[in-house]
């Protein structure tokens, strides 16, 4: 955030306490002033309809817990120079579904500010490549996985990584190649092996563990990993595929494949590859996750019955 900012003009009333319940974004004193007249700035703000965050910057108080509002409070009052960074950024981009509670934000080393406690500062001795998502700078992709990632919930990582690769702003190369140039974050060994994952063709935590702890063994390694296939109209991504026997192996997760719709189309699709001759073999997240010599013993099973046809 720069101070020649753009600034949205008062409602038709001219009424700055209702520009202030309008937006959700950040003000310095002046800008208020820009906006209505010092008395009327004044006024807001013993009134408790514009709330001071931090030194010089204020929002509306109805916006006053709002994650962009704060988002925009912190650029603002960190300067120029600093951009979004961690959970927060992560947030912005897609990767993960709920807002953090404490904003990070990177600066140069040199600059040392003193935040509050819902602010974090992460300072770099080089300038990370930024860019901007509404009226936010942003850390890149790559690096607001790489230093958000330590900060989440374990039980939230695989998702935030997958996800960042979906989505296409990220790839599994990208993510190493920037996690290598990063001399110091968190959880950065789990991090390697989840991107390792990635790049091997996993697309979620249950397919990492298919991968790692599963179907890890030299039998196992004729199987094509995330293989698109046409069948009765639809393509339809194979979590893996056996070509010499024509078998896909489906790794159904904890929160997918249990209702009544979704079974209705798993069944549907299982019905529709069944058409071209491929046969499917679904294991469920606790088979996965409880009993993987079991897993590998029914498809073990499955592989050489088909092959002996």
């Amino acid at each position: 955030m720069t101070h020649l900012r753009s600034l949205p003009t008062a409602d038709a009333t001219g009424s700055l306490a209702e520009t202030l319940r309008r937006y959700p974004r950040a003000f310095t004193f002046e800008e208020l002033v820009g906006l209505s007249s010092e008395r009327k700035a004044r006024t807001a703000v013993a009134r408790g309809e514009a709330v001071r965050l931090l030194p010089n910057v204020y929002v509306g108080a109805v916006h006053a817990d709002s994650f962009t509002a704060r988002v925009d409070a912190a650029l603002l009052w960190a300067g120029p120079n600093a951009a979004l960074s961690g959970v927060a950024a992560m947030f912005l981009w897609g990767f993960v579904t709920d807002p953090p509670a404490q904003i990070e934000i990177t600066l140069p080393h040199a600059e040392r500010p003193y935040p509050p406690s819902w602010i974090r500062l992460r300072r770099l001795t080089y300038s990370p490549p930024t860019m901007r998502l509404g009226r936010a700078t942003v850390v890149g992709p790559d690096l607001a996985v790489i230093f958000g990632y330590g900060m989440l919930p374990r039980d939230r990582r695989a998702t935030a990584v997958h996800r960042a690769v979906s989505t296409g702003f990220t790839t599994p190369r990208g993510l190493q190649e920037a996690l290598e140039r990063v001399p110091r974050c968190l959880a950065r060994k789990e991090l390697t092996r989840r991107i390792d994952s990635a790049a091997r063709g996993a697309e979620s935590y249950l397919e990492e563990k298919g991968l790692r702890n599963v179907f890890n063994t030299k039998e196992f390694a004729r199987l094509l990993r995330q293989h698109l296939v046409r069948a009765a109209g639809e393509t339809y991504r194979l979590d893996m595929y056996d070509p010499a026997t024509m078998t896909a192996i489906e790794l159904d997760g904890a929160a997918f494949h249990t209702d009544p719709l979704s079974r209705q189309r798993d069944l549907r699709r299982d019905a529709n590859l069944a058409r071209v001759g491929i046969q499917t073999v679904r294991l469920t997240y606790r088979d996965i996750t409880e009993r993987p010599e079991w897993c590998r013993a029914l498809v073990r099973g499955v592989l050489e019955a088909r092959s002996a046809r």
